[in-house]
């Protein structure tokens, strides 16, 4: 199969599961845990299933003969942003995963962005690497998310990750207004608290961070010839000692660790996920808890 071809076969498996998980799982935590919402009331429109029953408006449902809910101006005016890392250790998939991390990012991505077009929200892209970034702006639309899909799919192996201070000031110079930034990335790169703390004083920012399980704990496999995805550098491991596997995970414990303190002490709310967990669940409690905060 030609890489245009596989491209599209992706492109398609990852919309039709988007599709559904976004309509059937999702809709109503989605909405629910945007910034301000109920502040400003703008409109009606047909309930969709996982709506939050407390927004249903039974006159109109009643005039109607179908359930109704209430809209919300801060909600449609508050523009959705992927921020996703296409840099080569994105491209990484073990024999445990059997996908990349960059295809399990792509399908996150599409929930959200099908769930932010079924709220008649807009939503942008921001695909971000070594040398090269790429911004679609904010729109609404099936067509948008599509592109957005697409765009991260087709997304090039992009060497090694890009400065998260120069990816912050991408994102708020990019887009004027407030927005929710959705950072998806392995964050593998040098962690920046400043950097964190601008992106999440401008916007309503989001990191989901993702890993391959065997990134975590390195299997007993014995000697082995290990590639840097983004160095393009080598080197030899016995992995069948015991002492190698540990200072390994002691080292990747402590690089994770970094950024999770930054984002606790700047109070960023972050979600951390595996490449074979089902996302779904925490994501729905991600919005769950932004609900819970934001109705306080």
């Amino acid at each position: 199969m030609d890489k245009a071809s596989d491209i599209l076969k992706r492109v398609r498996r990852i919309e039709l599961r988007a599709r559904h998980l976004a309509t059937e799982n999702f809709a109503g935590q989605y909405q629910s845990g945007f910034r301000g919402q109920g502040l400003d009331f703008d409109d009606f429109r047909e309930y969709m299933p996982g709506d939050d029953p407390r927004f249903i408006d039974w006159k109109v449902t009643a005039r109607m003969n179908s359930p109704f809910v209430r809209r919300f101006r801060e909600e449609r005016e508050q523009a959705v942003i992927l921020a996703v890392d296409v840099s080569g250790s994105m491209h990484y998939a073990s024999s445990a995963a059997r996908v990349s991390k960059l295809d399990y990012a792509a399908e996150v991505a599409a929930v959200l962005a099908y769930s932010a077009a079924q709220s008649g929200d807009k939503c942008g892209l921001l695909i971000y690497g070594n040398s090269h970034s790429h911004y679609i702006p904010p729109a609404k639309g099936v067509k948008q998310t599509l592109r957005i899909v697409r765009e991260i799919v087709a997304s090039k192996n992009d060497g090694a990750d890009q400065n998260i201070s120069d990816v912050a000031r991408q994102l708020v110079l990019s887009q004027k207004k407030a927005a929710m930034v959705i950072m998806i990335s392995d964050f593998w790169g040098e962690n920046n608290k400043a950097a964190l703390g601008q992106l999440n004083f401008k916007h309503d920012f989001i990191p989901i961070r993702i890993a391959d399980p065997m990134e975590l704990h390195l299997p007993d496999a014995g000697r082995v010839i290990l590639k840097d995805p983004e160095t393009g550098k080598s080197m030899f491991l016995n992995l069948s000692r015991q002492d190698v596997r540990e200072t390994h995970a002691n080292v990747v414990h402590l690089h994770r660790e970094k950024w999770t303190q930054d984002f606790r002490r700047l109070g960023i709310d972050f979600l951390d996920l595996q490449t074979t967990d089902n996302f779904m669940p925490p994501l729905r409690a991600l919005f769950a808890r932004r609900s819970r905060k934001f109705s306080r």
